[in-house]
């Protein structure tokens, strides 16, 4: 067999990694940019392995063990783009369907409305307290007073609330204490922790109306 040189090894390799159905991807942003790093990434190592291979050795040998690269490197890259489709953050699917993310979740409104109004017919004050209170974040969201980001607290609500509309402050604050005591404890949940929740929602329906 022909021996193949540095230069060939090389070209091989980008030739490999610049094929359409490498490239191509259905979904823009985060997601293509994550593909094109993790691509970039594998032609870098491949680059650095050919010219290690065939800067000392070349002929059948040299020929063979390409070709097993190769190979292998088609499937990691075919592995690498199934991960990067599969494992996008909760904030890139939440984008695709319109719902929220609220403390690492993603939620949608009208269905956090019927949970609380389930919850609270049935007497569940704390999964109530908690719908409830994921609603207001919801309505301060959509309401430009908190901003949407993946990992935010009820601390950070707390600090953009006091920046943009802090007469709402004592009312949310009052409804963070039931809510991380529901979220975060076992602690005893009834319906005046409800009530505090439902006296945020008022609040932020009123704002909702005047916008």
């Amino acid at each position: 067999m022909a021996e193949v040189s540095n230069e060939d090894a090389n070209d091989l390799a980008d030739e490999i990694l610049g094929r359409e159905r490498f490239l191509n991807a259905s979904e823009p942003g985060i997601f293509q940019r994550a593909v094109d790093r993790v691509l970039d990434a594998i032609g870098d190592v491949l680059g650095r392995v050919f010219s290690a291979i065939f800067g000392g050795a070349g002929g059948a040998a040299g020929t063979g063990i390409a070709i097993v690269l190769l190979v292998f490197a088609g499937g990691l890259l075919a592995f690498a783009i199934y991960r990067a489709i599969t494992n996008r953050t909760p904030k890139e699917k939440a984008v695709e369907s319109g719902t929220r993310i609220v403390f690492d979740a993603a939620v949608e409104p009208e269905q956090l409305q019927a949970e609380m109004a389930d919850h609270i017919a049935a007497g569940h004050w704390r999964e109530a307290v908690i719908a409830g209170f994921r609603l207001s974040i919801v309505g301060l969201i959509d309401a430009n007073i908190a901003r949407e980001i993946s990992g935010a607290t009820t601390g950070d609500f707390a600090a953009s609330i006091s920046a943009q509309r802090p007469e709402l402050r004592p009312a949310y604050d009052a409804a963070a204490r039931p809510f991380e005591r529901a979220f975060y404890s076992d602690m005893a949940i009834g319906s005046g922790d409800m009530d505090v929740v439902r006296a945020l929602l008022d609040e932020l329906s009123t704002i909702g109306s005047t916008q």
